[in-house]
């Protein structure tokens, strides 16, 4: 969210209270316009907004979809007496009959490949997230693993392989590798306990 001089007056997302024109706002593409004072700051608020606008959003995708899925269905399902009809599909030499049913069953498998796109699209939308999502994931793993560290503990590493904790830090420890003896950090939430 960021602060903007608006350019056009609107109303506020959360008090309904009209913005002029020329006042400041913060605003948040999808999410909308809100006054200085009731914009949300707290990660949760802020989630639960972006969360409704990603929903509308893919709710309009998922929609679509859905009525391409029916077009192009009935499109294949349609002149059901000769889409069996051995004799007719391979009958050779042209028959322009044919041909518009094979041009249209073509298309109608294109918007079916459009609208699995479109459903992709509305499931990758429904995640939301914010500032700090990353480092409260990544914390999490920490508070996991950190009571079962203790020094002389052998922990394997994907950046420095197999070491030994000499130090154990508030986000890191510190290992002697046991390819080379050489001291290095390693983020306590990649760490991969070692139990031989």
């Amino acid at each position: 969210m960021r602060e903007i001089t608006v350019r056009y007056s609107g109303e506020c997302c959360k008090c309904d209270a009209t913005i002029p024109e020329g006042a400041k706002a913060v605003y948040e593409r999808r999410v909308g316009i809100f006054c200085p004072e009731c914009a949300p700051t707290d990660p949760e608020e802020i989630r639960t907004y972006r969360q409704e606008a990603a929903d509308r959003k893919a709710d309009r995708y998922d929609e679509w979809a859905e009525k391409r899925e029916a077009k192009a269905t009935a499109q294949l399902s349609s002149h059901p007496e000769i889409r069996h009809d051995w004799a007719f599909i391979t009958q050779p030499g042209r028959i322009p009959f044919r041909d518009r049913m094979n041009q249209s069953d073509a298309k109608a498998f294109e918007s079916l490949k459009i609208a699995d796109g479109m459903r992709t699209k509305a499931q990758s939308l429904r995640t939301v997230r914010v500032a700090g999502d990353a480092e409260r994931k990544r914390e999490a793993r920490r508070e996991k693993i950190r009571p079962l560290l203790s020094k002389g503990l052998r922990v394997d590493s994907p950046l420095w392989g197999t070491g030994t904790i000499t130090r154990i830090n508030k986000k890191t420890v510190t290992m002697i590798r046991e390819s080379t003896g050489n001291s290095v950090n390693e983020g306590i939430e990649w760490l991969i306990l070692n139990r031989a």
